[in-house]
């Protein structure tokens, strides 16, 4: 039985847990992920990740129970393919780049938006930059930087369009894009990687996550292009009815008929139901990724309507 300090992220309470040493058998390279209850340590519940050896290496708030769909793997589960050691080092990754970081990164990958990241050592930079464009491989385009701090203060003036993150800070949030409370989704796919304990399968699970988010959020900028032909519309009547659908859209909830014509394109096309939430930060990847607002690139009719 391992016993382990924990430090509330909330409020800086300190406690401790058990873990057993079953589920300390189960940790090889990866972490365990322990959930501390609401008046375990204090008020606070949140979630605390533990290597093999009962020694804490993150910590997230426990605000993003958020159920992802799933989906078959790209490239099925073929582990022969990831990179090797000395091109992305795994367990340098999972110890350099706090759970928080990789959410603000992948938020900005979804959001289209250049990004860097602030280290302390340089050994890490290539790992780091391999790390980003492996898990985006066939999805996402990415711009993201490495660089020490240093670095950093010589460059900013050139790295003004940027975000920067170093450790759990935003050293720079650009346009206010990221709000740390709202990146449930993003916390839920680092969950997933950091928790599994096979090293191959981590990779999958991540690229993956990204991959999926990819490939649903394309399927949307699809169907909100070819709205019309899908449903069969004829273009001219919609331009026609401009009256018509300006008196239905003042007495009908527009946004929850889309989520809902979007949300059965997605179960037709792809045979995935998906969550409401999950649903809200692909709609957002279509607008800050593609630049298409599909809130107003649909025009809905009452004799179209499902």
């Amino acid at each position: 039985m391992g016993k382990t300090e924990i430090r509330c992220p909330s409020c800086s309470k300190i406690g401790y847990v058990n873990v057993s040493d079953e589920r300390l058998k189960t940790v090889t390279r990866g972490l365990l992920a322990v959930n501390i209850a609401s008046n375990t340590i204090c008020n606070h519940c949140f979630i605390v990740y533990i290597d093999k050896n009962c020694n804490v290496r993150d910590y997230f708030v426990a605000d993003f129970q958020v159920e992802i769909p799933e989906m078959a793997p790209v490239g099925g589960f073929d582990t022969s393919k990831i990179p090797s050691k000395d091109i992305i080092d795994i367990d340098l990754i999972k110890l350099n780049l706090p759970a928080m970081l990789v959410g603000y990164v992948l938020k900005a990958i979804f959001s289209k938006t250049k990004a860097i990241v602030i280290i302390d050592y340089l050994f890490l930079k290539n790992h780091i930059i391999n790390f980003f464009k492996y898990i985006t491989q066939d999805s996402f385009a990415t711009d993201i930087e490495v660089m020490t701090e240093e670095e950093y203060k010589d460059k900013s003036k050139k790295y003004k369009d940027y975000l920067a993150f170093k450790g759990n800070e935003i050293v720079k949030n650009f346009k206010k894009l990221i709000d740390p409370k709202k990146l449930k989704v993003e916390k839920s796919i680092v969950n997933r990687f950091l928790t599994e304990p096979d090293i191959g399968f981590s990779y999958i699970v991540l690229k993956n996550e990204v991959h999926k988010a990819f490939t649903l959020s394309k399927s949307i900028v699809e169907y909100a292009n070819n709205y019309a032909k899908i449903n069969n519309i004829n273009p001219e009547e919609v331009g026609k009815d401009v009256i018509v659908v300006k008196f239905f859209d003042h007495f009908v909830d527009k946004e929850k008929l889309i989520y809902e014509m979007i949300s059965n394109y997605l179960i037709k096309i792809h045979n995935i139901k998906i969550q409401k939430y999950y649903l809200t930060f692909l709609v957002e990847i279509v607008e800050n990724y593609f630049e298409l607002n599909v809130f107003n690139k649909i025009t809905i009719i009452p004799k179209t309507t499902v």
